[in-house]
């Protein structure tokens, strides 16, 4: 529901009482001082400056701390109308209910709003029909921003004042801050809404990221290890493992002896003469391979021997497989940490990014939202302003300040 008000309106200052002036000046001397009339002659200036020299003196009426402070609001000089309120309010407790309401005034123009509040609810504890410091302290309450409270007030002020003149206006002003109140309450919670599901957006993301995150499958990394072992040179345990002592001659590539080939002899050679010449036997074929035979014969240390250095050599070799395999381990263990350092990395840039992102949406919204709420708290502090009374004494025999008020936007 949205609220219009384009108008200018002319408002009258709140007067408040109906005869403070006779009732404070019964309760005093019948001739009022100096100093009183110098103020009601419009001349706080020289008003002030009397009242001050009387109150050195001793010339005190009940009134006299009031008209000092009025003097000095009327010449600005809030700080010294503040200080005479108090002076008043200690040196007579039993002004509190005017003292409290003029001293609230002199705050609520330093724009020192709790205090103003503050200083109203002590003039209404002082008298609880004083309804002018209730509509003064509903004003102070919404420039104080505190809306609920504000509304609470004026409702209360126009139910205990339904005549008076400016209800139409208060009511309306009751309306819109309904309004304004409701407005915010949803803001709110859309706000919060749209930031949980942002969040939760962003946190399934992040969980679903780190469910991808794969971590190595050391099996197959060991595996794989072992096929490169497999497939690299190694003895053949096979051919030095063999139980034949031929074998083992054939496999080293020595002492071999080619059976397709044949030895041959010149039928003409003269071999006994060799045999002589020499001083040698000469031996024949069977002599011959029956030699080269007993050099493939090894003893039983020499097998011994063999045996203990093929142990070694395969425990060399199964040590450096072992040592090849942990290498290839670790190796696959660093690249699968710096995979997964990446992925974390990636996963922190995202989080930094949307969480940038997030940052600046909610700076932009909350610029948007300041400004708007700027401009409906200028528009409800401008009425709130208008129907504040100052004038509480009635000192001027009811005489009503009228101000032109132009005031101009929308309270949606």
């Amino acid at each position: 529901m949205e609220i219009k008000l384009k108008a200018i309106f002319t408002f009258a200052f709140l007067f408040i009482g109906t005869s403070l002036f006779s009732q404070t000046a019964n309760m005093g001397n019948s001739t009022a001082s100096r100093g009183e009339t110098l103020f009601k002659e419009n001349n706080a200036k020289d008003a002030v400056q009397v009242l001050e020299y009387e109150i050195i003196n001793g010339q005190i009426s009940d009134n006299t701390f009031n008209f000092l402070g009025l003097g000095y609001y009327q010449l600005g000089q809030y700080e010294k109308s503040l200080d005479a309120f108090k002076r008043g309010l200690k040196a007579q407790p039993q002004n509190s209910k005017l003292l409290s309401y003029n001293m609230g005034n002199t705050f609520y123009a330093l724009k020192d709003y709790d205090s103003a509040i503050s200083s109203y609810s002590e003039a209404l504890k002082a008298d609880p029909l004083f309804y002018g410091a209730q509509l003064n302290r509903a004003n102070a309450l919404l420039m104080a921003g505190q809306l609920t409270s504000a509304r609470e007030d004026y409702i209360d002020f126009i139910t205990k004042c339904p005549d008076d003149p400016q209800k139409e206006r208060i009511e309306l002003l009751i309306k819109a801050l309904e309004e304004e109140i409701a407005r915010r309450e949803e803001e709110a919670r859309l706000l919060a809404e749209q930031n949980k599901a942002q969040w939760e957006e962003y946190d399934g993301r992040l969980a679903d990221g780190e469910k991808e995150k794969d971590l190595p499958d050391w099996e197959q990394v060991e595996d794989g290890v072992e096929q490169v072992n497999n497939d690299s040179e190694k003895p053949e345990w096979e051919r030095i493992n063999a139980d034949s002592v031929h074998a083992l001659a054939d496999s080293s590539g020595k002492n071999k002896i080619n059976e397709d080939e044949k030895v041959t002899y010149d039928s003409d050679f003269d071999w006994e003469k060799l045999d002589n010449d020499n001083g040698q036997p000469v031996l024949n074929d069977e002599e011959l391979v029956e030699d080269q035979e007993d050099w493939l014969v090894f003893s039983d240390e020499e097998l011994d021997e063999m045996k203990e250095l093929e142990r070694q050599s395969r425990e060399e070799h199964e040590k450096w497989l072992e040592n090849e395999k942990r290498k290839a381990h670790e190796l696959a263990t660093r690249e699968a940490q710096a995979k997964q350092k990446e992925q974390q990395q990636a996963l922190e840039d995202e989080r930094r990014m949307r969480e940038q992102l997030i940052e600046e949406m909610r700076k932009a919204d909350e610029e948007r939202r300041l400004a708007e709420e700027e401009r409906r708290k200028k528009l409800l502090e401008d009425v709130a302003n208008s129907l504040q009374g100052t004038d509480s004494t009635n000192l001027t025999s009811g005489a009503e300040d009228l101000i032109d008020y132009d005031l101009e936007g929308e309270l949606d």
